[in-house]
């Protein structure tokens, strides 16, 4: 019984050190990096971290120094966690959202704590820098065809494929997917 105490205690101890060795980059508004933080918490789902991390990024130097960045002071900040890349970009200087999709659209995800929590899934146009907000409603944070109707108003094919079915949104996947199929319709 002991051993296994002991087993527990040190892979504990392990998983956080090595949370907290999360190296982040930091990109000022004045496009400056900077390297020296590194994350002070741990995230076990993804969704807790963009509930964490959308209004401000919590960091710690490397001589324990803590320093917090909101979302005006800083374009964007990025980090890899199990080998997979996050990044946050600032929205309007008021939230960061987590990039799920980046190339001439970028697709950014936050979401909105309450008494439900609501995904809203942002469309950043490269050309005029135009914003959509498309909120996840339902037990199945699904997009509805009104929202997409709404948001999408410049592109009638891809609408046209989300009436007729050909194109289903069914979870953050299927958003990635519209998002392409905009992209490459009509960009």
């Amino acid at each position: 019984m002991k051993k296994l105490h002991y087993t527990l205690f040190l892979f504990f101890l392990v998983f956080k050190i090595s949370s907290q060795n999360v190296q982040v980059d930091i990109i000022t508004n004045q496009n400056d990096t900077i390297k020296e933080f590194r994350l002070k918490k741990d995230y076990l789902l993804e969704n807790l971290m963009v509930l964490d991390l959308e209004k401000k990024l919590f960091v710690v130097n490397g001589k324990g120094e803590k320093k917090e960045f909101f979302p005006n002071e800083v374009k964007s900040f990025s980090f890899t966690r199990e080998n997979k890349r996050f990044e946050f970009i600032a929205i309007d200087d008021n939230v960061f959202g987590l990039l799920l999709y980046s190339n001439k659209l970028k697709l950014l995800k936050v979401i909105k704590p309450g008494y439900t929590t609501v995904n809203f899934y942002v469309i950043v146009r490269p050309n005029n820098g135009k914003k959509s907000f498309m909120e996840a409603m339902g037990l199945g944070r699904l997009i509805s065809k009104k929202v997409i109707s709404r948001e999408i108003t410049d592109c009638p094919s891809v609408l046209e494929k989300v009436e007729n079915k050909i194109l289903k949104i069914s979870g953050e996947e299927g958003v990635i997917e519209l998002i392409k199929e905009y992209e490459s319709s009509c960009f």
